[in-house]
């Protein structure tokens, strides 16, 4: 039996989870911004061990991401299921449009989303989606002023064709905090609740509840509960940032609750976070009005030995496992993600080795440059690249990449000149640009490193008789650097003009 387990359950840049129960397994999805597939989803039959299967967004008709900045593209999602089909929402603020994608499982197991989506005509984002005796609400964050005022407002609509039935009306201004956002409706005894979202994406962050008797409300704080659930107050807890939750039940009928969560680094007097958001997860007692998550505190080690009935949903043990990929597979991996749209021809699998095809575009251009990259997961761990002997720099550049956003990243770079293949330094902070030589190879690179510290990022190349290498602050990848917390670090491998990047293996491993 499980005694305990670790947060988050999903490590690295997966924020924003909502869960849904179909049968005996859990579905869960998570925003991407800019990144693609958009829709991150994953699915588990004990909570604490997920399979990452493809994204959902691989289409422009079922939102356009080709436009979007850093931080931008799909934000929140909510995951339903609601007869006999899966039901997601979000926002593309690339487009600021507001949908619902439609799935279906088959009968191998896997779900077939549609290719057309359903646009809902609200101004706002983190929708959510209720459905109720035939009738579907939606519940979302969006301003009701021109000073700035948020609120939590709600819908109904038909949801086949999308079309607003009713609303949008208020039905919860928050407690006072800023930026009420995350909204999730629950209905329990008879009665409503509204779980939210309040004092914005950081140090402030909070969980809090509202109970009503009626679906539109009004939806009434209680200011002995409230907030439900936060670390706010908690500097010393090594999980911070505690937001945007949802509640679901267990097969056995126990409540939980996920959340998102940052692991930040204590670097002398400053904090930092390279992994973004992430998905927590936490037991929660509803045997009174009000649920209590955790014993109230969001802590990293979660202790179930007070929690009896939830333990037999917990079924296997946690295995925080390491990604390998040596690409023997017939598709890709589904923890590789470009920038905004598909690679296509560019990136594909051949007799055990990825291929990735240069593009002209960069990084920096907003646009997919000729990139694929896996989430840091971890504040000590490796990223080792092996190459393999079919690469064909030409006259263009390979090697690995760190970013954050796209004014903010570090590459290491190898370009052949005659017979030497020069490696070179290429990083963006903000408007400051480093681009300097380190010197050379005799011989074709076998192998790209990066090893990511708290406070360092080193990053590594080498032909196996000599190793080329720089090192910087990981501060420049941060969250407080890009001042936003939507996004965490990716690390992958970049080619660009007529090179030709053949990859071997990946490796990326705690240290």
């Amino acid at each position: 039996m499980v005694e305990s387990y670790q947060n988050p359950i999903l490590r690295g840049m997966y924020p924003d989870p909502s869960i849904v129960l179909v049968e005996d397994t859990y579905y869960m999805v998570n925003s991407t911004f800019e990144y693609y597939p958009g829709i991150a989803l994953s699915k588990s039959t004990d909570l604490l061990n997920w399979t990452k299967v493809a994204g959902i967004i691989d289409a422009k008709e079922q939102a356009d991401l080709s436009e979007a900045k850093s931080n931008e593209g799909i934000f929140a999602v909510c995951i339903r299921y609601i007869n006999d089909h899966f039901y997601v929402i979000t926002t593309n603020f690339a487009e600021f449009k507001n949908f619902i994608i439609k799935g279906k499982l088959n009968a191998e197991g896997e779900i077939i989303w549609d290719k057309q989506r359903i646009e809902i005509d609200i101004m706002g984002i983190d929708p959510d989606l209720y459905h109720e005796n035939g009738h579907t609400y939606i519940p979302f964050t969006g301003y009701i002023d021109d000073k700035g005022t948020k609120a939590i407002q709600q819908v109904e609509i038909d949801l086949s064709s999308g079309k607003i039935i009713r609303g949008p009306e208020v039905i919860s201004l928050g407690t006072g905090g800023r930026d009420v956002e995350g909204p999730h409706i629950i209905k329990r005894n008879d009665a409503y609740y509204l779980l939210a979202a309040e004092g914005g994406t950081g140090v402030g962050h909070m969980i809090t509840m509202f109970k009503s008797d009626n679906l539109w409300g009004p939806f009434e704080d209680n200011v002995s509960i409230n907030p439900i659930f936060t670390n706010r107050d908690r500097a010393n807890e090594t999980l911070q940032n505690i937001g945007h939750a949802d509640l679901f039940q267990d097969v056995q009928g126990n409540w939980w609750l996920t959340c998102l969560g940052t692991r930040p680094s204590t670097i002398g007097f400053k904090q930092i976070t390279n992994m973004g958001r992430e998905t927590l997860l936490y037991p929660v007692d509803w045997t009174h009005e009000w649920p209590e998550i955790n014993h109230g505190i969001p802590s990293e080690i979660v202790d179930m030995t007070a929690f009896p009935t939830h333990q037999k949903t917990l079924t296997k043990p946690q295995k925080l496992s390491v990604f390998y990929d040596s690409f023997d597979g017939p598709v890709l991996n589904p923890e590789w993600i470009s920038l905004r749209d598909s690679l296509g021809k560019d990136a594909f699998l051949q007799d055990a080795t990825l291929t990735l095809k240069g593009r002209h575009t960069t990084i920096e251009q907003e646009g997919t440059p000729a990139f694929l990259g896996i989430r840091q997961t971890e504040k000590a761990e490796s990223f080792t690249v092996t190459v393999a002997d079919t690469t064909a720099v030409n006259t263009g550049k390979i090697g690995i990449l760190s970013m954050i956003n796209d004014n903010h990243f570090a590459a290491i770079l190898v370009t052949k000149q005659d017979e030497q293949f020069v490696v070179h330094r290429y990083q963006k902070v903000e408007d400051l640009v480093i681009e300097e030589p380190l010197g050379t190879l005799d011989s074709l690179p076998v192998q790209f490193e990066l090893i990511n510290q708290p406070a360092t990022k080193t990053f590594t190349v080498t032909d196996g008789k000599k190793s080329l290498y720089f090192e910087t602050s990981a501060l420049h990848f941060s969250n407080e650097a890009i001042a936003a917390l939507n996004t965490g670090d990716i690390q992958g491998i970049y080619a660009l003009d007529d090179a030709e990047f053949v990859i071997n293996k990946v490796q990326r491993k705690c240290l």
